[in-house]
């Protein structure tokens, strides 16, 4: 077990003011066997009431808005979650719907026929490092080759992206398999931005692997969503009225006491 204390920050920035800005925000941690969130906070800049709810996967979402005129917002988490990998035994089976893809997860002709290459190198070993061994030494890590929209099928074939990428080709493959697979993001240890890996449900519980740095996933990862691929959890979505460009600057760390 793991105690991990976190903070994570994110300004936005607008070149004119914004006016009715919607947000609904993932940037706390689970709640589940595995994670157990001791302290939880999140302040808004400029202050804004905060509704929270559980999505269908089982993610904190803050819903907030700002319906006066701002060319700034600033959001900020920070709290204290308990890491226990010992308690996350046999588990329900997942939400059915992690057994298909979604938009950036679809396979195409390349995922398939790399699936069909994988296979007997899978059924002779356990099927995690083979496919993240495999990503990770043909997908390049190139920051700014791909964008939010860029699929796994897209990515596989510049062969190049960021971890959102080689998370998002691992769940295809997993699913393509016949495994349920779901995006994760969230949080390692250390300081810089949001991270991403993949969690498989095998042998009735979910194992992680981060193909980014072909490791498995260990108690230094903190989960602020799930689903089945980018789109069903991004930290932030959000729509405000005004004819402006947006900037974004990201921060985060997390350490042991």
């Amino acid at each position: 077990m793991r105690t991990l204390h976190f903070t994570f920050s994110t300004g936005l920035a607008f070149s004119g003011p914004v006016t009715g800005h919607q947000l609904a925000l993932r940037c706390l941690p689970m709640q589940d066997a595995v994670q157990t969130v001791q302290s939880a906070a999140l302040t808004l800049t400029p202050a804004a009431p905060q509704n929270r709810q559980t999505d269908g996967f089982g993610s904190p979402v803050v819903w907030t808005g700002i319906p006066e005129p701002h060319t700034g917002l600033t959001y900020q988490s920070s709290g204290v979650v308990q890491v226990d990998l010992s308690r996350g035994p046999l588990v329900p089976p997942p939400n059915p719907v992690l057994s298909f893809p979604g938009a950036l997860t679809r396979p195409g002709e390349r995922l398939r026929t790399v699936y069909e290459g994988l296979r007997p190198a899978m059924s002779a070993a356990h099927p995690l490092p083979v496919l993240g061994g495999w990503i990770y030494e043909t997908l390049k890590y190139v920051p700014g080759a791909t964008g939010m929209r860029t699929t796994a099928e897209q990515a596989l074939a510049g062969g190049a992206g960021v971890c959102q990428d080689f998370a998002h080709i691992l769940a295809a493959l997993a699913r393509l398999a016949g495994w349920p697979a779901r995006y994760c993001q969230g949080l390692t240890v250390g300081e810089g931005a949001t991270h991403a890996w993949a969690e498989v449900y095998l042998d009735g519980r979910w194992q992680g692997w981060d193909p980014t740095r072909n490791c498995p996933v260990d108690e230094r990862y903190l989960r602020f969503a799930v689903g089945r691929d980018a789109a069903d959890c991004p930290v932030e979505q959000g729509v405000f009225y005004g004819a402006c460009s947006q900037t974004q600057t990201v921060f985060m760390r997390v350490w042991e006491p």
